[in-house]
């Protein structure tokens, strides 16, 4: 796997970012994993709030929906903060030439694609709604 300069790497540090490379760096395909950070470096950031970390379904009247950065669909969002954790969920792929590149790392653990992402498999709608009809994103 290497670093490509559309890779979405902004939500980790430098330190983080460094060990992403260096644990996937054998990566030669599509992958989506979720690993350990270790001890010594810093923590991330995680932003999904729901039954998958372990909170309440996440209510409608809590919710306001925006376009995040780079995305032309809304995103379910909430007004909590985000909570620090070691789990950190690698995504990989092809990309050009390039047998696999870092697509993208983010703080927590792996979630359906949003109902409204262009790039969501029809077969996995239903996922979806289900999902994010009870999850949400960190304003």
């Amino acid at each position: 796997m290497i670093l490509h300069q559309e890779s979405h790497t902004d939500h980790i540090s430098p330190e983080v970012l460094k060990w992403v490379m260096r644990e996937f760096q054998d990566k030669d395909a599509f992958f989506i994993e979720t690993a350990e950070i270790p001890e010594g470096l810093p923590q991330v950031e995680c932003g999904l709030h729901g039954p998958l970390m372990g909170d309440a379904p996440v209510v409608e009247a809590e919710v306001t929906y925006k376009a995040r950065e780079g995305r032309s669909w809304s995103s379910r969002l909430v007004g909590r903060p985000t909570r620090p954790t070691r789990k950190l969920t690698v995504i990989g792929g092809p990309y050009g030439t390039h047998p696999c590149v870092l697509y993208t790392t983010f703080g927590g653990l792996p979630t359906p694609k949003e109902l409204q992402d262009p790039t969501l498999d029809p077969a996995k709608q239903e996922e979806s709604q289900k999902f994010w009809s009870e999850h949400a994103l960190s304003l």
